[in-house]
């Protein structure tokens, strides 16, 4: 296996996307849905720190992708058999932090 070079997950371009993602929701249920101040931020929290978790694990050493949306699609779900992930603990605790922080937000509103 490849521990080092090959492809590589493009992880922290996924993490800001997705948490522009985060924000637009957020702030859709606060504005549209008449949602609290307190609801929007354990949302936002809770969100946000499935983000991180979800973008500290990466792949490495993978074989590039192929052309083609099929083939992506069909390598993504293949491809990861047996390849070693590579962790980011600042972002996986940090993770963990956030939901504990929007569990806590949602547990005081009552």
């Amino acid at each position: 296996m490849q521990f080092n070079g090959g492809y590589r997950y493009p992880s922290n371009k996924i993490i800001i996307v997705l948490s522009i993602i985060v924000l637009i929701i957020a702030f859709y249920f606060y504005s549209y849905k008449c949602f609290s101040l307190l609801k929007m931020l354990s949302l936002l929290f809770n969100l946000e720190g499935t983000v991180l978790i979800a973008s500290s694990l990466s792949p490495v050493g993978l074989a590039p992708p192929p052309k083609g949306i099929k083939d992506k699609m069909v390598w993504f779900i293949k491809n990861t058999k047996g390849v070693p992930l590579s962790y980011n603990l600042i972002m996986l605790y940090g993770g963990l932090l956030s939901i504990f922080i929007g569990s806590m937000i949602s547990l005081s509103e009552n």
